[in-house]
């Protein structure tokens, strides 16, 4: 019905696949808690599979961050856009604690592959590091100045102590680079609100909401939102393999998101920001 850019996608394969394999209970758990099944490729890791429940859904390109927390580091998901051409655009995790190492290893990615944007997770690595630390300065700024964009994942889930601050950090970020264009992976809850807020007074700020999107509280405020004041902002994500594609391809399209906004939200804002 909608063609769709999937854009939080960890797909079965490389260390992603390993992380599949010893989960299969928390995804029993989230398809229970949001009225889904457990799909084929969630339970067999099966990487074509995956890629027929893309084509089912409609999803023309699923958009894969990297993760350190994971070991999704370096150049092995970007196999991927070799195995299915088009099929794949990658975000490389890149860790700006590393300093000039972390520059020259963008430039490496882009020199190769067509890089859109770095995936970080300051408060999920290693060495986690505050949002608005100085020591990511050089890297915001990089990305700033040559067009690239920061797919940053952030919700309390992502926090080892659940800390409001962040989303502060994350403003202070937007007041110091102020053309760095943003993606928000998991919505920014429960702090979606404000996250909204800098949305409504950016346009460089974009929300995937994902599973926050779907039941749970506070998820009627992202349709609310991306009928309204960020119907240009809003992006669709499935969290995969947290969801199953399917289903929350479907649940998305019948949610209430307005029939004229829903190209938007499931391809045209996406597509706009990747420069497809």
């Amino acid at each position: 019905m909608y063609k769709k850019i999937d854009f939080r996608v960890r797909p079965p394969y490389g260390h992603y696949l390993s992380a599949i394999e010893n989960d299969q209970a928390h995804f029993a758990r989230l398809a229970d808690a949001f009225d889904m099944t457990v799909s084929e490729s969630q339970r067999t890791g099966n990487l074509e599979q995956f890629v027929r429940e893309m084509d089912e859904a409609e999803i023309e390109i699923s958009v894969v961050p990297g993760r350190k927390n994971s070991g999704v580091v370096g150049d092995e998901m970007f196999d991927l856009t070799s195995l299915y051409p088009g099929r794949f655009i990658i975000f490389p995790y890149i860790d700006p604690t590393d300093g000039e190492e972390a520059l020259r290893e963008i430039d490496r990615f882009r020199a190769v592959w067509n890089v859109p944007g770095v995936s970080v997770e300051p408060s999920f690595q290693p060495k986690p590091y505050r949002f608005d630390d100085p020591v990511a300065f050089p890297m915001y700024e990089k990305l700033q100045k040559e067009g690239l964009s920061l797919f940053i994942s952030y919700s309390a889930k992502l926090l080892p102590i659940v800390d409001p601050d962040t989303v502060r950090q994350l403003g202070t970020v937007l007041h110091h680079f102020p053309d760095l264009k943003i993606i928000v992976g998991h919505g920014g809850w429960p702090w979606h609100l404000e996250v909204m807020a800098m949305a409504f007074n950016s346009p460089n700020i974009y929300i995937v909401p994902d599973m926050y999107g779907l039941t749970g509280a506070g998820s009627q405020d992202y349709v609310k939102s991306a009928n309204t004041l960020m119907k240009h902002q809003m992006l669709f994500g499935t969290g995969y393999p947290i969801l199953n594609i399917v289903d929350t391809a479907r649940f998305y399209e019948t949610c209430g998101i307005k029939e004229a906004v829903l190209p938007y939200f499931f391809y045209n804002n996406a597509a706009g920001l990747l420069g497809l």
